[in-house]
């Protein structure tokens, strides 16, 4: 039995519907002539015409394009077609099996092409004998919504089979967002002469005829919306806009809500209390579906569910002065220009502004702007993008310490948009790649926020800034933005001095993969954002990178000399399936973290805690690298570099060289773990001069046959076996919370491999 919930398993006495085939998805209609003497009743596609409407009386069916007349039995065949409603004697019931029986037959569409007659068959359970009823009476859209993000299907832009695109929106009640499920199809709420339909040669969905679309679409147990052996998936990545045909899986991107189900979950039950136990999935439903209804409500009335912001972002007082103002939106250069194998910094281009929670501001764009560059410009209010989930680690038998989504996007068409956000927050505009220009924006009905620019705002000018009535600050210097809580931002009265670090150590992250004056590191600013909670660890890596505030104040000055920065921003620099999973994602990454202590300390945290000596001589007793700890195999690499006058320059070679190949080499180093182990072997072992074969030997690493044949070819010494560093330790010039940190293995979003 179908779990399409607009299929009505009866009929009220005088409703009036359409009488759909499982098997066909088309309609029981009077297809030629117009009475009982010349009428041919078949199967025809949808067309919303009286003649393909029937109305019950009693255990009659009749037809909506004259009700004197009635389905009936034709005499002396297996045939049905019209009868005079006043004499007719057909009685009509419709069984648990969906079926509509006559006696012991049922009405039955054969599965002779073209599969438009219609017959009286002995009955069976065969989709050809089941029916849908779609009611006349439906007057309101369904909207589908995405689990993974909470955005609606939609028509993204276009309005006709030839030229739209389907995809996803934010979810706001428009009639982009609807449709209206008929039988196994669903309509457009833009124009229900279309529909949604699959494209199996390149596995999209698109708009097709409704007329003759044979698309059947089912929900499963599963909660996924299925069509043939396929699933209508969200991929992970960037924007998260797209949707396409995907096998079938458990994960939380092919699940879908209805929201005419959604919308019940909240009702009656009292506003979330947070805390509240990471164990409660029924709260965190409620306040799950208290956003997605905000959403969909009207912009004139207050939102049906006020949200917690006290707890966080924070509030705006209404006394505050709202204004307009004029933004410059730069979309001259956009993405990057090559594959950099690391993870890049996003087009975002923040503001000194920030939206009031439950205020509606309008973001007024030309209208002479095109439909496709307006897509190509997306509104986030707020910075903090972890999405708490039951799953998350740092709800796992914790607590939601704030409400599971504290910030939003919305996308923006040429003229005025309104927007609402339910949760306050900074205004951030975010770009696609497309076409090039700028574009000014006026944007109303919003306040100023504390904003400090690194060489451009004085010390002076900070302190009257950093006391704008707005709950969250962003300071921002030439590679990096910082978002942090206002209330930490006032405490800081040196703002040149930090941000100055974070420059500081931006650079030094740059010099260490290897950029400098012969290759510019990627364009944009890395975004490090600090947040009341977030999904995973103390910190993560990914765009933006997310800090815990409980465990690090991004405003105090100690910060960016923290290893905690180091090391996150370090993730976003590696290499990852290129090489640097092969040796160890976990200890590849403190590298970068050695590097940038070396430099501020002239220390080395592995001899601070005699890791060299303790590795070597597990190493001496047999341990092999791949049964070595993150630190151990982060000796390996580190032996190298000190046994070497080259040092680090190694490692920014070896970064340059992955970097310079090809897609398709890289894509063949990517597949193999022990390709990527010969790529360091054989970079590393041409950098310093010396073939380290028995280094590889003495650590258990094996090296392919072909990787030491090119080396050999070389005629390069082969250097010791052992290189191991024993220096003396030296007092630690990293914090305690680092300690901690240092050896909790963090966890990398927003990268899928």
């Amino acid at each position: 039995m179908t779990d399409n919930p607009t299929i009505t398993y009866g009929v009220k006495d005088g409703e009036t519907v359409y009488l759909v085939n499982q098997s066909t998805n088309t309609c029981l209609a009077v297809t030629s002539g117009s009475s009982p003497d010349d009428a041919v009743v078949g199967m025809a596609p949808y067309d919303g015409s009286q003649g393909q409407q029937w109305t019950r009386s009693g255990d009659q069916w009749l037809w909506g394009g004259n009700s004197s007349y009635c389905l009936e039995p034709i005499s002396g065949t297996n045939k049905v077609g019209l009868g005079n409603t006043s004499n007719s004697s057909a009685s009509w019931v419709y069984d648990e099996s969906e079926r509509i029986l006559l006696g012991s037959y049922a009405l039955d569409v054969p599965w002779t092409e073209p599969r438009t007659q219609v017959t009286l068959y002995p009955m069976h359970d065969g989709l050809n004998q089941k029916w849908w009823f779609e009611s006349l009476e439906t007057k309101e859209p369904e909207y589908l919504i995405s689990q993974s993000t909470t955005t609606c299907l939609a028509v993204r832009r276009g309005s006709m089979p030839s030229d739209a695109e389907v995809g996803l929106l934010k979810c706001s009640g428009s009639k982009e967002e609807g449709w209206f499920p008929f039988g196994g199809s669903w309509q457009w709420a833009g124009n229900r002469s279309y529909c949604l339909g699959p494209d199996y040669s390149t596995r999209d969905v698109k708009l097709e005829d409704s007329s003759n679309s044979t698309a059947i679409w089912t929900w499963d147990e599963y909660e996924r919306f299925r069509i043939g052996s396929y699933a209508l998936d969200v991929p992970w990545e960037e924007p998260r806009t797209k949707v396409w045909l995907y096998p079938p899986h458990d994960g939380l991107n092919q699940k879908w809500w209805k929201f005419s189900e959604l919308k019940t979950i909240p009702e009656g039950a009292p506003p979330a209390v947070y805390p509240f136990p990471g164990s409660d999935e029924t709260t965190y439903k409620q306040e799950i579906a208290r956003g997605i209804i905000n959403d969909m409500s009207s912009k004139s009335d207050p939102l049906p569910y006020p949200r917690d912001v006290a707890t966080f972002p924070g509030t705006v007082d209404a006394s505050t002065p709202r204004i307009t103002k004029k933004v410059t939106l730069d979309l001259s250069v956009l993405g990057q220009d090559r594959d950099f194998r690391m993870t890049v910094p996003k087009d975002w281009q923040l503001t000194e502004l920030y939206l009031a929670a439950g205020d509606v501001c309008q973001v007024i764009l030309p209208e002479t702007l095109s439909e496709a560059q307006a897509l190509q410009i997306t509104v986030r209010i707020g910075a903090q993008t972890d999405w708490l989930q039951p799953k998350s680690s740092n709800v796992i038998n914790g607590q939601y310490k704030r409400m599971p989504i504290v910030s939003e996007t919305f996308d923006v068409k040429p003229g005025l948009t309104e927007i609402r956000s339910q949760y306050g927050g900074n205004i951030i505009f975010m770009f696609s790649e497309g076409e090039h220009f700028t574009v000014d924006v006026d944007v109303t009905n919003v306040v100023e926020a504390p904003y400090y620019r690194y060489g451009q705002t004085s010390n002076a000018e900070w302190e009257t800034i950093k006391m704008r009535d707005a709950p969250q600050t962003l300071m921002e210097s030439d590679k990096c933005v910082v978002a942090v809580a206002t209330k930490d931002a006032r405490k800081v009265t040196n703002p040149d001095e930090l941000m100055s670090r974070y420059e500081e150590i931006m650079g030094m992250l740059n010099y260490a993969a290897g950029f400098d004056e012969s290759e510019a590191p990627p364009r944009g600013k890395q975004w490090l954002v600090n947040d009341t909670q977030i999904t995973v660890g103390g910190a993560h890596a990914g765009f933006p990178l997310m800090f815990w505030r409980l465990y690090f104040n991004m405003a105090d000055n100690r910060t960016p000399y923290d290893w905690v920065s180091w090391h996150e921003l370090g993730h976003n620099y590696q290499q990852w399936q290129y090489w640097s999973y092969a040796y160890g994602s976990e200890s590849t990454v403190n590298l970068f973290s050695l590097y940038i202590q070396e430099q501020l300390f002239d220390s080395d945290r592995l001899e601070e805690q005699n890791t060299y000596v303790t590795a070597a001589d597990k190493v001496d007793n047999g341990m092999t690298f791949d049964e070595g700890d993150v630190w151990d195999q982060l000796v390996f690499l580190m032996e190298i570099k000190h046994a070497f006058p080259l040092g680090w320059e190694m490692f920014r070679q070896l970064n340059r060289t992955t970097r310079a190949l090809s897609d398709d080499e890289a894509n063949y180093l990517a597949q193999d773990r022990q390709r990527q182990i010969d790529h360091v072997y054989k970079n590393l072992s041409k950098s310093v001069g010396y073939d380290l074969v028995l280094t590889y030997e003495r650590w258990g690493l094996s090296l392919s046959q072909e990787a030491k044949d090119e080396i050999e070819q070389l005629g390069l010494e082969k250097a010791p076996g052992d290189l191991s560093h024993r220096a003396a330790g030296k007092p630690s010039q990293v914090t305690d919370v680092s300690d901690a940190q240092m050896y909790t293995p963090c966890v990398i979003l927003q990268r899928k491999v």
